[in-house]
């Protein structure tokens, strides 16, 4: 008899130790601890099927094999639970397993066995285990997790999956609806025995808890807004191209907590009005100082004196926060943060010429560079050129010396250069390394001041991704000397790992994302330039003046809610009508004499509506009649029929004349001050009575306006009204024309009825008294009304195109 090889014994061994660990449920010791990865994919599956040799698993090899450690994620806590599932074929539809704990959670694993909503596959899910009302407000936890089901006596055929996934309140649960076919639960795996054996299984959830530093980890951002308690604060909305620019230059600025102070300070010119640039920049500030909701920077670009064209031109970051830093140039306070001081030197044969400039920011080189060290020691290299001369060589020195620096340091580093080659401008990947502090004394000048510090301290990074002439800009900002990073992209605002700030964006070969700005500020200062901004710290006009901005804002934003709930009327009466000159009743361009506008409910009564008139204009009781006028065909508007039933709601009024269009409009026919409007017929399309506008055209002085409104029979003679109105002789000649639309003007005989002259309800006529012809102006422009409308289009057309 042959005797086992020690190799077997021990792989029985192994095999042996695995199930009485399955069995005994025990829980896994911490895994290394590493700095966690804020932003990764929200959750990453992964199916296998492993047929391995028994001596191969063990618990450390499982957890190992199934969930790898990252090292950039810090584990929490990590375990293991078993359940063992006898009597597979008996289970219900639903089963829950026993409760375990892990990282402070419990938790429990959810089984379907015939299929969660679809009967071809085993549903298996891990979801959190605690009871109704135990589970607190904001709870959530970040998980690595697998999923293993495993024969009861050979563990080593098993089907497993993993998942990494962020489990909150309204997302308890997560796992696998497809874990694996129902059909090869009773099938050989290969050369090994079925997962049923013995009509029972075992499933083992391996779990392990993420230590979460930035609160954002795997999160989906559904349902989310950030406000100042998740995170920092909002950020600015990016509504085109150049916003998206400018919005890491304004988040930089707003930051640098000392110039924002002294912005908050600077007086503003009033004449200019509200829209300049500092006025604009002040309320962005307090903006985003005191409020949660996420700011917009187009006020701040209209104030630069950009048009819709700009918004969609490509701006470089690194230039609008020059444009920005340029508007305070002047400003002493603002020199002191920003400004430093290079010496620019030629020597020719050891006679130097020098010369002192002030900078904003420095260009560093990054192609070909590996670290900030390596960069501002070839910024200030002097360079030595040599030329053969008759008289001998002739040897030039030229080269930059840093007098002084800034105590906020900012960083342009030249992603940006042309290849000859492709004979077009790229963007340099290279990987260049920056650090969290750095010492700037070795790069200044022998003369400077050294009895104070010169280590500057990161606290911003601007990061670009993609290529020249597309991409995309987000931050990371250490709002206080104390805090950690804080990254703003878009509307979000989450917190940041240190290397997500610095390691992240070193860039390199086949990387498109890259720290294309840096900013320092000098450490031993760093207290004062970050310094907590408070209320104090602003103006009260800035407060007062942001405060009525956002009551007038919130007004506006309930009228547009309830906008549906309300009826705004434009209301015109027989005083705008005669101050009228062009074509239909009246002109929005006319003064408010006349014209008003009223908003009311769709529920008020008509009822009501002819008193909130009456009082609006002045009227007394029984002095006005209204007529709702409707669009018609030709484009023109014209009062339609009066409102004579006064107990209906004016919703109803509208829908019963078929009115649809934002913009209602009422026609008030008033009465003389002192008397009482007459009874009004039933001037509808069925009634005896129509209501008639009356306009003169005086050809001697070239004026044409409105006279009077009036009620008339339909089969009543046009001449004889047209006299009484005009208080004309009953000799007297002239011509009446009916305005349809500007591009038709008829002829109507006076002697015909308004019934054959096919008037009715809102027509207009216009009437001219007939002249010598010696009697007309020398500078004659239209000898009728039909030539007046003509030249009055032909002049409003030049104007709209010129």
């Amino acid at each position: 008899m042959l005797e086992p090889s020690p190799r077997a014994i021990e792989a029985e061994l192994r095999c042996d130790h695995f199930v009485a660990a399955q069995m005994s449920q025990r829980g896994q010791p911490q895994a290394m601890e590493n700095e966690p990865n804020p932003l990764a994919n929200n959750w990453v599956k992964e199916k296998s099927m492993m047929l391995i040799s028994c001596y191969e698993i063990t618990d450390d090899a499982m957890m190992a094999k199934l969930l790898p450690v990252d090292p950039t994620l810090e584990t929490a806590d990590q375990s293991h639970f078993t359940w063992c599932l006898p009597n597979w074929t008996k289970l219900e539809k639903t089963e829950l397993g026993p409760k375990f704990e892990c990282g402070g959670s419990r938790w429990r694993i959810l089984l379907h066995p015939y299929g969660n909503q679809q009967n071809q596959h085993l549903s298996i899910y891990l979801k959190h285990g605690f009871d109704e009302g135990e589970l607190p407000v904001h709870w959530n936890a970040c998980v690595q997790f697998s999923l293993v089901l495993w024969n009861t006596t050979s563990p080593e055929a098993y089907i497993s999956q993993q998942a990494n996934f962020r489990f909150t309140v309204d997302n308890p649960d997560w796992g696998f609806t497809k874990f694996c076919e129902l059909r090869k639960l009773l099938g050989r795996l290969g050369d090994k025995p079925s997962l049923l054996g013995n009509d029972e299984a075992n499933i083992t959830a391996y779990v392990r808890v993420i230590r979460d530093y930035t609160g954002v980890l795997w999160h989906t951002f559904h349902k989310c807004a950030f406000s100042l308690s998740t995170t920092l604060r909002q950020s600015l909305m990016a509504p085109a191209a150049t916003t998206q620019r400018k919005r890491p230059a304004s988040l930089c600025f707003y930051f640098t907590n000392k110039f924002r102070k002294a912005t908050y300070q600077l007086q503003h010119d009033d004449k200019s009005g509200g829209n300049t640039f500092l006025s604009a920049l002040q309320r962005l500030f307090y903006h985003l100082q005191t409020n949660d909701q996420s700011a917009s920077p187009l006020e701040l670009t209209r104030a630069l004196g950009w048009g819709p064209q700009h918004l969609f031109m490509q701006q470089d970051v690194h230039e609008m926060a020059r444009l920005l830093m340029d508007r305070f140039v002047e400003e002493p306070t603002f020199s002191g943060i920003f400004r430093g001081k290079t010496k620019s030197y030629v020597s020719l044969d050891g006679v130097q010429q020098s010369k002192i400039e002030n900078f904003w920011d420095i260009s560093i080189n990054v192609q070909n560079i590996q670290s900030l060290e390596a960069s501002l020691t070839e910024y200030i290299r002097e360079n030595v050129s040599e030329e053969h001369r008759a008289n001998g060589i002739q040897k030039t020195t030229s080269g930059v010396i840093l007098e002084t620096l800034p105590d906020v340091l900012h960083l342009h580093l030249k992603r940006y250069a042309y290849d000859m080659p492709q004979r077009q401008l790229v963007k340099v990947n290279d990987f260049f390394a920056y650090p969290e502090e750095f010492d700037a004394s070795p790069y200044l000048s022998a003369d400077t001041d050294r009895s104070e510090s010169w280590v500057y301290r990161l606290t911003g990074v601007v990061v670009h991704s993609g290529g020249v002439y597309h991409g995309r800009y987000w931050v990371f900002l250490r709002p206080a000397a104390n805090m950690p990073f804080f990254k703003f992209d878009d509307e979000q605002v989450t917190r940041a790992m240190l290397r997500n700030a610095i390691e992240d964006n070193y860039g390199g070969e086949g990387r498109v994302t890259n720290a294309y700005m840096l900013i320092y500020v000098r450490k031993s200062r760093i207290n004062d330039i970050l310094a907590d901004v408070t209320t104090a710290d602003v103006p009260e006009s800035i407060r007062n003046g942001f405060l009525q901005e956002q009551e007038a804002a919130e007004r506006l934003k309930k009228e547009q809610e309830e906008q549906h709930l309300y009826l705004q009327i434009t209301l015109s009466s027989v005083t705008q009508f005669r101050l009228h000159d062009g074509f239909d009743l009246t002109s929005p361009n006319v003064g408010n004499s006349g014209t008003a506008t009223l908003r009311v409910r769709k529920e008020t009564l008509v009822s009501e509506l002819i008193q909130k008139v009456a009082e609006k204009m002045g009227l007394g009781h029984g002095q006005c009649t209204l007529w709702i006028c409707i669009n018609r065909q030709n484009g023109t508007r014209r009062p339609h029929e009066p409102l004579l039933r006064t107990n209906i709601t004016m919703e109803q009024a509208y829908l019963d004349v078929g009115f649809v269009g934002p913009n209602p409009h009422i026609w008030v026919e008033t009465s003389p001050a002192g008397t009482r409007i007459p009874s009004v017929p039933q001037a509808t399309d069925g009634g005896v009575m129509i209501l008639i506008f009356i306009k003169n055209f005086d050809v001697v002085n070239q004026t044409l306006c409105g006279v009077t409104s009036l009620y008339v029979r339909k089969n009543s003679t046009v001449r004889p009204h047209i006299l009484t109105v005009m208080q004309w002789p009953e000799d007297s000649r002239f011509s009446v024309h009916e305005e349809v639309k500007p591009s038709m003007i008829l002829n109507v005989d006076p002697n015909s009825t308004f019934e054959r002259a096919e008037l009715g309800n809102g027509d207009i006529l216009c009437v001219q008294k007939l002249v010598k012809r010696s009697e007309y102006p020398h500078n004659l422009l239209a000898k009728d009304v039909s030539q007046y409308f003509d030249n009055l289009r032909n002049e409003r057309n030049k104007q709209k195109y010129t």
